[in-house]
């Protein structure tokens, strides 16, 4: 009963230091150049999807994207969004969109507060912290790896980073909506972006 009670308070307390947090939490650790990536996710996104020529590789599965770029986000409480994942990721780049089946990730948060995500099955992983941003969304600020190397942080977080370590970076924004799911929109250059919709 006093574990339980003691997750109830923690998540509490995280909720109300998510709900007062300043958007600038995060930028203060982010690399300048990553932030772009950030703020103009979602745009980014967009646009890039509405180039998708006619002939490109899975052209078929453009509505389904535009659908969920499309989709309102809402605010909710850590405790909504805190536990295990299906994350079913697509990319887009000029060539076409490519859609993959789920995989396993995961969202937690440690006994200090810190809250983090995880990709934890397939080939491509990701890892990193989640810090409040906007209208109840979150920045995920974090590394990849691939197979069974170990997990990486991102890079500003290091003492010492080499060219390796900022190479493995990825930042993401984290929305969730209406309907339960969640829009994580990651890595949005002018060329390629990456998304995860998350289920149950």
């Amino acid at each position: 009963m006093r574990t339980m009670w003691c997750a109830a308070s923690l998540i509490g307390w995280v909720a109300s230091a998510v709900a007062a947090a300043p958007d600038d939490g995060w930028r203060a650790v982010a690399h300048d150049y990553n932030e772009p990536m950030i703020d103009q996710a979602l745009p980014r996104a967009k646009a890039m999807l509405a180039r998708i020529e006619a002939t490109a590789y899975g052209r078929d599965e453009v509505p389904k994207v535009k659908a969920l770029l499309e989709a309102p986000s809402v605010t909710k409480g850590v405790d909504a969004i805190v536990g295990q994942w299906r994350c079913a990721s697509t990319q887009i780049d000029p060539s076409g969109v490519f859609a993959y089946p789920p995989f396993k990730c995961e969202i937690l948060l440690t006994e200090d507060g810190t809250l983090s995500f995880r990709k934890t099955t397939g080939s491509q992983r990701r890892n990193g912290q989640l810090w409040p941003a906007d209208n109840g969304s979150y920045v995920l600020l974090g590394g990849s790896s691939v197979n069974d190397d170990p997990y990486r942080s991102y890079s500003a977080t290091y003492e010492y980073a080499d060219g390796e370590d900022v190479e493995a970076d990825t930042v993401g924004l984290l929305e969730t909506l209406k309907d339960g799911r969640m829009r994580m929109i990651l890595d949005a250059d002018e060329e390629r972006v990456e998304l995860y919709t998350l289920t149950r």
